[in-house]
Parts: C-alpha cells; structure tokens; sequence
C-alpha cells in the first residue's frame, strides 16, 4: 500500500507543479503580449491568444511564485523513539512482561504436569509385583475320612534378568525427554513474548507516523485551497489533495486496528487476556544486536532442546530393547501357605492330623514365544530414534540458514535506511524547504519530500521490527509456538519463511525517485 501511495503522491505533485507551472506562464506570456499589443495600437486584442503548455523541466522558473498568506515553514522530521504517545494505558517493560508469562503462560504448567508425570511412569515401571493371597481347601467335604483341608497360601512373583531396573532406565530416559520438552517450550514462550513484543514497539512507532502523515496530508490541502484562491491551482489539485488525504486517514486507520491486533497477541501468548491496554516502553532504533553465525550454529546443534530430546530418544529405546531381550529370561512364581488338616488319625477319636504348611515353585519357561517380535520391533525403534537425530540436526540446519538469510537481509535493509536512504531524504527536504524560503521551489515539492521521507522512515520501522524478530529466534533455538500444546510440539516455520522479506529493489526505487525529483 505504501509503494502505490509513493507512487500517488509523485503523480499528484507532478501533476500540481505541472499546472501551476502552466498557469504562471501563460500568465506571463498573457501579460507581456497584452502590453505589447495597449503599446502598438491602443486598442484590446479582438480575441485571447491560444495557450501554450510547456514541460516544467523545460521552464524552471515556472516553479517559482509569491508565498501570500502561506506560513513560512521549518523543516519538521520524522524521529523514532517517541511512540509511546500514541498509547492511552500502563506502559510495560520488556522484562514485565517475560515474568508474567513465566507466571501464567498455561503450557508452562502443562509442560511441568508432563514431567512429573513421566517421573510416575518412571517410579510405576520399577516396582516389584504384588504378592497374591487366598484361600486354600482340599477335600472340605471330608469324604470317607470326613476330613478336608483348608488354609491360605501367598504367592509372589520373582522377577529376574534385571527387568525391573531395565524398566526404570526406560522411564527416566521419558522423564529426561520431557525435561528437554519443558525447556524447549520455556524457549518458545520467551522468544514469542519477546517478538511481540518489537512488534507491538513497531507498531506504535508506525501509528505515530501514520498520524504524522495525516497532518501532512491536512497541510496539503489548506495549502492546496489557498493556492486555489490566488489562482495557482483548480478543481481537480484540490480533489487530489483531499483524496490523498483519505488514503493517509485510512492507512493511519489500519496502523491502529494493526497495533490493536500486535497487543492482543501479546497479552495471549502472556497468558493475561483481561491485562488492562496498554503499551510497551523501549526504542525500536535501539543498537541492533551482533550475531555469529557459526557460533549460533554450533550451539543450535549442541544444545538445542530439539537435539537433547532426540538424544534423550535414543537412550530411551537403548533401554527398551535391551528390556525386550532380557523378557525371555523366565521368572520365579513362589508359593506357600499353611492349612488344617482335619483327616482323623488311627488312634484315639477325634485325633485330627491339624495344622500342615506347603510350599510350590514355578517358572515361566520361554520355549516359544521368546519375545523375537518385541525384540525386532525395539530393534527398529532404535533405529529410527538414531535417525531422528540425524533428522533433527538437519532440521535445524535448513531452518538456521532460513533465519541467518532473514536477519542479514533485514538488517542490511535497516543499516542502509539508517546510513544512506534516510540522511539523503532529510538534506534534500531540508534544502527544498530552503528553497521554499527564498520563493525558488514551490510548496508542493517541499510536502513530496517531506511525505517521502516519512514514509520511508515507516519502511526503516519495519526492517528493523523483522531485523528484531529474526535475532530472537536465532538466538532462542529457532523455537516459535508458545500457546500449542507441549505434547505435541514440534517446531514450526511459517510457509514463507520467518519473515517475508520486502527490501528487495526498495533502494534502486527510492533513490530512483530521489534523483527523478532533484533532477526537475
């Protein structure tokens, strides 16, 4: 929008310094044949002269005209810095904000509740078997003997081939990769508050501009309508002047409902939607930070809680299969009890054989199934997890050369609006306004320049809001996501990539449109 808006205020200026030009000389030309004709004869022309348009490249003295009732200007620039005015509520700090997230942000707590449920696991997985008790009887009829045996007995299983200590090594490599999974989405929810963040900063500073630019706008047409009363422009500059006017309303329109947006993204990913509005305090031009790429890469694959969860992985399903191969080794089953034996013995009556004890030891023999499905299907786990880091590592790789592609990109585009684009436009403002003074360029260009500049301080703002962004996530493992579920996370790029770039030929345009206008 604001490259076609460039474009309609070269048009409208062309178009106004066109027709001012026009009229100034056929004024004069008018004059002068008028004279010269009172001079020779005495008498009016029967009829006017046909007009003549000349190029305003081909008369430059046609840009110059009398100042009449319009105020004297001084040079008015565009400052970052300031946007904070723009904003009716609390103003937060960037550290503010990342505690609050860090107190209600609900994936912080969910990732929590998944580790010390994989520590339940862990502790489940390890515990011995329960023994098993009840009731015994044998004969309770009694039979011929009119005896019977009934007692209890206790069972309990003997779990060998260190199954249990196995099982235990599987779930505290779970508890370790839901550890790496908890961190990685501490890294998503501190990256995402941080990039709101910027965008929120950018936000306002784009609004203070955009209301800048309605102003300008404003100036245009109450200098419009007072050229129009001293004959210097008609109907159609004054429509021009107003309808630029509501395209600069409306962008400044759109600049708010896009700040509106930036902060209700941002007390979302806090995990605050009743936070009172506001804005955030900070500067948007402030020194941008230095990265190393091949330290962040080293890192990124040294420490990345993607990396460690794969790892974590992997040690997860070592264990799983030396457990698969250690199931065939059978366990003990032991039982015993005691029981009354109420068979009558030869001897006196009523002599009864009484209290006897019994003991049974059993193994679970692995003759055929000896687990070999398990077992393969470990195997391959294992397999793939290795191959999971290798995935990862991958992964990791494509992304960071996204993301270094994206900030060195943004950030040339920002140096180049800081060091060249934007000092050029405010010594050729400054100097047109110069020139307006001493009544040798006309007002409209001094509002083109002026317009020029400032839109190209909007596109500074939204450089350096990407160059802000993209040093986040290269600096945060390149973890994005801070309201998704930790359970299923996986991290995530936008189709187009972190941040669509749109410097490309931005430059060669605008010093194009530098020169085209200093060259007039």
């Amino acid at each position: 929008m604001r490259s076609r808006s460039a474009r309609s205020v070269s048009v409208l200026a062309s178009s106004l310094l066109m027709l001012m030009g026009a009229k100034m000389a056929l004024a004069q030309t008018a004059g002068s044949g008028t004279a010269a004709t009172q001079q020779g004869s005495g008498q009016q022309p029967s009829q006017r002269r046909p007009k003549v348009f000349f190029p305003m490249a081909e008369q430059p003295v046609m840009e110059m005209h009398h100042h009449g009732e319009i105020p004297q200007l001084m040079p008015q620039f565009p400052r970052l810095g300031n946007s904070q005015r723009v904003v009716t509520g609390p103003i937060y700090q960037l550290e503010e904000l990342e505690r609050m997230a860090t107190a209600h942000n609900p994936t912080l707590a969910q990732a929590q509740r998944m580790i010390e449920a994989a520590r339940g696991r862990e502790l489940q997985m390890g515990l011995y078997p329960n023994p098993v008790v009840g009731y015994s009887g044998e004969e309770i009829r009694g039979g011929s003997y009119g005896g019977g045996e009934q007692g209890f007995f206790v069972e309990q299983p003997i779990i060998l081939g260190g199954k249990l200590g196995l099982n235990r090594k599987v779930g505290a490599a779970e508890v370790k990769e839901r550890q790496a999974e908890a961190e990685a989405q501490r890294y998503r929810v501190e990256n995402d508050v941080r990039m709101a963040y910027y965008r929120v900063l950018a936000a306002q500073e784009r609004l203070a501009l955009e209301r800048d630019l309605v102003g300008i706008a404003q100036s245009t047409v109450r200098v419009v309508h007072q050229l129009s009363n001293v004959g210097q422009a008609d109907e159609t500059e004054i429509l021009e002047a107003e309808t630029e006017e509501q395209r600069m309303e409306i962008a400044a329109g759109i600049a708010e409902d896009m700040l509106r947006r930036q902060w209700t993204i941002l007390i979302s990913v806090i995990g605050t939607p009743l936070m009172p509005a506001g804005g955030v305090a900070g500067r948007i031009d402030a020194e941008l930070p230095a990265l190393d790429n091949g330290q962040l890469l080293a890192s990124l694959l040294a420490e990345s809680p993607a990396v460690r969860s794969a790892q974590a992985g992997v040690e997860r399903a070592e264990a799983a299969l030396r457990r698969a191969r250690n199931e065939p080794i059978p366990d003990l089953t032991l039982r015993g009890g005691l029981q009354q034996n109420y068979e009558s013995l030869p001897g006196p009556p009523g002599r009864k054989v009484g209290l006897q004890g019994f003991a049974e030891i059993g193994v679970h023999l692995h003759l055929w199934d000896r687990n070999q499905g398990g077992i393969a299907a470990e195997r391959a786990g294992l397999e793939a997890a290795r191959d999971e880091i290798t995935r990862v590592e991958l992964m990791l790789r494509d992304r960071f050369a996204i993301y270094t592609e994206e900030y060195s990109s943004v950030r040339l585009t920002a140096e180049r609006y800081r060091v060249e684009i934007l000092p050029r436009l405010e010594r050729a403002y400054k100097l047109m306004t110069e020139q307006y003074g001493a009544m040798t360029a006309s007002f409209i260009r001094v509002l083109i320049l002026q317009r020029m500049l400032y839109e190209n301080e909007i596109a500074y703002t939204d450089a350096l809001e990407r160059t802000w962004t993209s040093s986040v996530a290269l600096r945060g493992f390149l973890l994005e996501g801070a309201l998704m579920s930790p359970a299923s996370m996986e991290m995530q790029l936008p189709a187009s990539g972190p941040g669509h770039i749109q410097s490309t030929g931005e430059g060669s345009r605008i010093f194009g449109e530098l020169s085209t206008l200093l060259s007039k």
